[in-house]
Order: structure tokens, then C-alpha cells, then sequence
């Protein structure tokens, strides 16, 4: 009876850690704020009821898992997963009682190294916020490359004798060569940036 209470909650807690529905309602507060607090309690429910209920079948403790899991974490499991969860429980301590505990000993082994459904997870959304940041720099690239073409535009312009006439007619030669120029630049796809005014395209 000893070895069953320093065995089960570990065998329990094992196989809760890889239980995808478990650690989904956990990871996303289905449960409220104290859905971890509530994961916890979980394990040491399950164990207060399988010791409580003698000759306990998978599909009995199955009913069980779902019912908390209803109650306790607003989730409906309605995979195969309860079946698998409940069998392990029941197969596991049955070993327990028998005194396998080297056979049980292994199991919680493989149970533990198996990487937890959070981990997978938090590599997932890290993984998508670099895929984001990758995103924004080539934006901000683009923009900047946009820019500087815009700039260049601008300076031509400016540069050009119908920006810069010394009369009257010189003047009215370069503001019909700066339409001209506005109407190629609209043509081409450029923007037009004249100084002291607004980009128009």
C-alpha cells in the first residue's frame, strides 16, 4: 500500500502531462484562472477515486475523467483520448497492486521523458512570432527602399532647369515641363514630391 501511494500520483500526473485535452484546457485557462490549481487537484482526485472504488473499469474511470473535465475545465472531450487516459490509469494500477513496481517504475520512466503537450506548444508560438518579426523587417525594408526612390524623384526634379528658371517665360516653360514630368512619373507608377506641397499621384 505504500508503494501505491508514492507510485500513483506519479503515474497519474504522468499520464495527465500528455494528455492534449488536459493541457490545451490548462494552457488556454478553460478553466478560469486557477485552471493549473485545478490540473493539481485533478491528479489527486482521480487517485482518492480509484482507491475509493474497488475492481474499477476503464470505461467507469472514463466516465469519471469526463465528468471533471465537463465540470471543472468547460471541455467536452469527444476523442478517443478519454479511453486511452482511463486504460493507462486502470492497466497501471492494477500493476501497482500486483507489486510489478520495477514494470511501473519503467513506464512512469517513458511517461516523464516524453516532451508535454505545453512544450510543443510554446515552441509553436515562438516559432510564429520569428516567422512575424521576418515579416515586418521585409515590410519595413520595403517601405524604406520606397522611400528613398521617392527622394531621388525629388531631387531630379528639383535639379532639372524647369524647376529652377531665371523668367518669367523660363518659369512657365518649367511648370509645363514639371506637369509634364508629373504626368510620366503618374504614368511609370511613380509618386511625385514636390517641395512645400502635398504627394500627388
Amino acid at each position: 500500500m505504500a508503494a501505491l501511494t508514492l507510485q500513483f500520483p506519479e503515474v497519474i500526473d504522468a499520464i495527465f502531462k500528455g494528455w492534449t485535452a488536459l493541457q490545451l484546457a490548462v494552457a488556454h485557462s478553460f478553466g478560469g484562472t486557477h485552471s493549473k490549481a485545478k490540473a493539481e487537484w485533478f491528479v489527486e482526485a482521480t487517485e482518492q477515486w480509484m482507491k475509493e472504488n474497488s475492481d474499477v473499469d476503464a470505461y467507469e474511470l472514463e466516465d469519471f475523467l469526463a465528468e471533471i473535465m465537463s465540470a471543472e475545465f468547460n471541455t467536452v472531450v469527444d476523442d478517443n483520448s478519454l479511453v486511452e487516459v482511463a486504460t493507462k490509469i486502470c492497466k497501471i494500477y492494477r500493476l501497482i497492486c500486483q507489486g510489478e513496481y520495477e514494470q511501473v517504475n519503467n513506464i512512469v520512466s517513458t511517461l516523464q521523458k516524453s516532451a508535454p503537450v505545453t512544450s510543443s506548444q510554446k515552441q509553436q508560438v515562438d516559432s510564429d512570432e520569428d516567422d512575424d518579426d521576418d515579416d515586418m523587417d521585409v515590410a519595413n525594408d520595403n517601405v524604406t527602399n520606397h522611400m528613398n526612390a521617392l527622394e531621388l524623384n525629388r531631387t531630379a526634379n528639383e535639379s532639372s532647369p524647369s524647376a529652377s528658371g531665371h523668367t518669367n517665360s523660363d518659369q512657365s516653360n518649367g511648370t509645363s515641363q514639371s506637369n509634364d514630368n508629373s504626368q510620366s512619373n503618374e504614368e511609370d507608377g511613380w509618386i511625385n514630391v514636390t517641395k512645400g506641397g502635398k504627394p500627388k499621384r
